[in-house]
């Protein structure tokens, strides 16, 4: 797609009117799907669920019909409702023909579609919550920030790069080698990671390394050694954790920053991606998983079509977010069953760098949480922001929540214009954009676990610095 005028009309990379109504008619054609798929069906049921369906599509487009032209494609609300159309394909059989069992509840179908409806109504009451935070919410000042021009910045990537691969080595070999650490797996990532997250942040330091490497040098793309470091830092990340959605999720970040450098849209490289990202999923998922029976199966990459790869990896993302959706059961038995958390789950963020050792009775991370109480798993099991806030303070903590998270991403959109084209500040907000998407412990700590490195490398460098600092020596050269 060549750039255009309206390219550069905004630093969120524009939104033309004719891709607005692309996006538009693809909810349309969901809700209409939907509805095509219920009446179709041969034992159809009645239920509130197109109605409530309705009410939250309504509500998670309003940005595209009612911002301004110039909002762009990363605009915080704008890109908040393209987020919540990946949620929405995950659950189309769920809202097509509701739930007939879930994992962690002895539920009707009938009782499963009242819970899917109160979901849908809880989320839309969200957005709307979100809008209220963003619009009318206080306005938080932004800090002062200079930005310089780091001399030698790529050997000083390559040492932190360095540093990560040493940790890796290091962390292996007190797990008793490569093969004792994936067996491990097999007790649930939520056990190993346990007082382990010092060692996981600097093992990761490749991922901020390669995010700042492609902001700040718009060559980096045709560099085999920024591609090396990729590689290996993406490797190296899912050894460690053996999640694969940490993988996706950088490389996501990355090509957000190098569109928001370009300013403009690479159709086939997204579509790309998300195949490759689907086979990822299906493919290291069977890697991970043989680990469980005693030994890595390192011939699992190679030994699955990729059509059919493509087809588990969807079923897979559909099946968490449907009959093993961890918010489910919290609408179901919160708080007559199950006593409503009072904010544990939010301070376990604050606790975080404690260890266990020292404060053995710390707040356990809502999918902690989930996991052991309703799933009956020494595992973690993803709640959402919407059922984090609504276990610990019911229906008035989904409105306080997704008010603050409307403030923050407000006060996000406003840093990110005072310098919205400097390399620094385009990669801070990229990652800030998607990594803390929604406004749950799990995500704000994986955000994180990158972001407070990537600030630390980035004043390392000489990129970046907070007060009023040599400002005198001006913005960056701005790209063509």
């Amino acid at each position: 797609m060549r750039r255009t005028a309206d390219a550069n009309a905004t630093p969120f990379l524009a939104l033309s009117h004719r891709q607005r109504l692309v996006l538009l008619s693809t909810f349309a054609a969901y809700l209409v799907m939907i509805l095509i798929a219920r009446s179709q069906d041969p034992t159809p049921t009645e239920d509130w669920i197109p109605a409530t369906l309705a009410l939250y599509l309504g509500l998670v487009t309003a940005p595209l019909l009612f911002l301004r032209s110039s909002v762009g494609w990363f605009h915080p609300l704008v890109f908040s409702s393209i987020m919540r159309m990946v949620d929405l394909l995950r659950r189309f059989a769920m809202y097509s023909w509701g739930l007939d069992w879930h994992r962690a509840l002895p539920a009707s179908a009938d009782e499963l579609s009242e819970l899917i409806e109160f979901q849908l109504l809880l989320h839309s009451l969200a957005v709307a919550s979100y809008y209220v935070g963003y619009i009318f919410g206080p306005r938080l000042p932004v800090p002062r920030i200079w930005f310089g021009s780091p001399r030698s910045l790529v050997p000083k990537l390559l040492v932190v790069s360095l540093i990560s691969l040493v940790a890796f080595g290091a962390y292996i070999a007190g797990q008793g080698g490569l093969n004792a650490h994936i067996m491990s797996w097999a007790g649930g990532r939520h056990e190993q990671i346990a007082g382990q997250h010092y060692w996981f942040a600097i093992v990761q330091l490749g991922i901020p390394v390669c995010w700042i490497w492609i902001a700040l040098r718009r060559d980096a793309v045709r560099s085999p050694l920024f591609w090396i470091v990729v590689l290996l830092t993406l490797a190296l990340s899912f050894l460690l954790t053996g999640s694969r959605s940490t993988g996706v999720y950088a490389v996501i970040v990355g090509l957000m920053i190098w569109m928001m450098w370009e300013q403009r849209v690479p159709y086939l490289r997204i579509v790309a991606l998300a195949v490759v990202a689907l086979y990822a999923i299906t493919v290291l998922g069977s890697f991970r998983r043989s680990g469980w029976y005693g030994e890595a199966d390192w011939d699992a990459a190679t030994e699955t079509p990729i059509v059919e790869s493509v087809i588990g990896g969807q079923g897979e993302l559909a099946e968490r977010a449907t009959n093993s959706d961890g918010a489910l059961p919290i609408f179901a038995r919160v708080p007559d069953e199950v006593p409503l958390l009072y904010g544990s789950s939010y301070l376990a963020i604050v606790t975080l760098p404690i260890p266990r050792g020292l404060f053995p009775e710390k707040p356990t991370l809502i999918d902690g949480q989930v996991g052991r109480v309703f799933f009956g798993l020494d595992a973690g099991v993803p709640a959402g922001g919407v059922g984090e806030a609504y276990w610990n303070f019911h229906i008035p903590g989904v409105i306080a929540v997704f008010v603050a998270f409307g403030i923050f991403h407000n006060w996000l959109a406003r840093a990110y214009m005072r310098h919205p084209r400097q390399p620094a500040m385009i990669a801070l907000f990229a990652s800030a954009l998607l990594l803390f998407r929604d406004p749950s412990g799990l995500s704000f700590v994986q955000w994180l676990l990158v972001q407070v490195p990537m600030l630390v490398i980035l004043v390392g460098v000489g990129a970046l610095g907070f007060g009023s600092g040599p400002a005198r020596r001006g913005p960056l050269p701005v790209p063509p």
